[in-house]
C-alpha cells in the first residue's frame, strides 16, 4: 500500500521537531530551539526553514503543526498561546499555506500526542482512551470511539488551567515546576527535574520522598479522568513521564483506593516519546486531505 507523505511539526516553547512521515514511519527528523522569546515572524522564518531542511529528499503532500495551544481544522490564527505569547493571533496556518502551496491544519499538540500514540504506541487497540503530558505544561488528549475529541471551540482536554489548591493552578502542582517545587519544601535544595531522577535511582531520601507525593497529585488527575471518561486506557507522555517507575507506585495507591485495582491496571507509560506528536499530525492532515 502506497502512503502519502506528510512534513510535520511539533511547535513547543522550548524547541521545534519536524519529522517526515510515511504511514507509521519517520523518515527524517530534527530538532531546534524555537527561540521563544524571539517576534513571531523570526519563528515562523525558523519553522519554514526546519522544513525545507528536512523535506528536501521528499515530496510532500501536506503539512501538519501541533501547537501548544486549542486548535484543530478550521483554525488558521493561533489563540491562547501561553508559552509563546508573541504567536497570539498569529495566521500561522494561512502562511505557512502560501508559502509552501500544500494542505496545512494546525492541531493541539495533546490530541497529535494521543492520535499518534493510538496509531501506534500504547493506545492502540483502544476505542476510548486518553493521553496525558507531563512536562514543562500539562496536556491532554481525549480519544472517543477512535476518533479524537476536540469540543465545541477545539478546547477538550485543555485541563491545565482548573483551579488547584493554595491558589494554583493543576498545571503548576503536576508539570515540572510542581515536582521541583516539592523537592524543595522537601529538602530546601533546587535542583533540575532530570537530576532528581538520577537521585532517586540512587535511593537519594529526598528524591524518593519527593517523586512519592507528586505521584499522589498525579493520581488525583487519573481519578479525575476515571471519573469523568471512563477511559479503557490512559497513557502518560512527556518529559516527567521518563521518570514513571518514580512516582507510578503512589499514583497506583491513589486510583485504587478510589477506583480499585483494575482501573490502576489502566494507566500505563507512553510508548512512542517524541515522535507520537509527528504521527498524530500525520494522521490530522491525512484525514484533511482525504475528506
Amino acid at each position: 500500500m502506497h502512503h502519502k507523505t506528510f512534513m510535520c511539526v511539533d511547535l513547543g516553547g522550548t524547541t521545534i521537531t519536524a519529522g517526515v512521515v510515511e504511514g507509521s514511519d519517520i523518515l527524517s527528523l530534527k530538532t531546534v530551539s524555537t527561540g521563544g522569546d524571539r517576534p513571531s515572524h523570526e519563528i515562523l522564518d525558523t519553522i519554514i526553514r526546519l522544513i525545507e531542511n528536512v523535506s528536501k529528499k521528499y515530496s510532500i503532500d501536506g503539512i501538519g503543526i501541533g501547537v501548544p495551544n486549542p486548535a484543530g481544522p478550521k483554525s488558521d490564527r493561533l489563540y491562547l498561546v501561553e508559552n509563546l505569547p508573541q504567536l497570539e493571533n498569529f495566521p500561522l496556518k494561512s502562511r505557512l499555506s502560501e508559502y509552501f502551496t500544500i494542505p496545512v491544519i494546525l492541531e493541539n499538540d495533546a490530541n497529535c500526542m494521543a492520535l499518534g500514540e493510538h496509531r501506534a504506541g500504547a493506545l492502540k487497540g483502544f476505542r476510548n482512551c486518553v493521553c496525558i503530558t507531563l512536562g514543562t505544561g500539562l496536556g491532554c488528549g481525549i480519544i472517543i470511539d477512535g476518533k479524537i475529541y476536540r469540543g465545541n471551540s477545539y478546547c477538550a482536554g485543555e485541563i491545565w488551567n482548573i483551579p488547584w489548591i493554595d491558589g494554583r493552578i493543576l498545571e503548576d502542582g503536576i508539570g515540572v515546576r510542581g515536582l521541583e517545587a516539592i523537592y524543595t519544601n522537601i529538602t530546601g535544595s533546587s535542583i533540575e527535574p532530570h537530576g532528581l531522577y538520577g537521585m532517586y535511582g540512587k535511593g537519594d531520601p529526598g528524591a524518593v520522598e519527593a517523586f512519592d507525593t507528586y505521584g499522589i497529585s498525579v493520581g488525583a488527575v487519573m481519578v479525575m479522568i476515571l471519573s469523568f471518561l471512563d477511559p479503557e486506557r490512559i497513557a502518560v507522555g512527556g518529559g516527567i513521564s521518563e521518570s514513571f517507575d518514580a512516582y507510578s507506585g503512589s499514583m497506583f495507591r491513589v486510583v485504587e483506593e478510589t477506583w480499585g485495582k483494575e482501573a490502576a491496571q489502566k494507566v500505563v507509560p507512553a510508548e512512542l516519546s517524541d515522535k507520537a506528536a509527528l504521527l498524530g499530525a500525520a494522521e490530522c492532515i491525512e484525514e484533511h486531505i482525504d475528506g
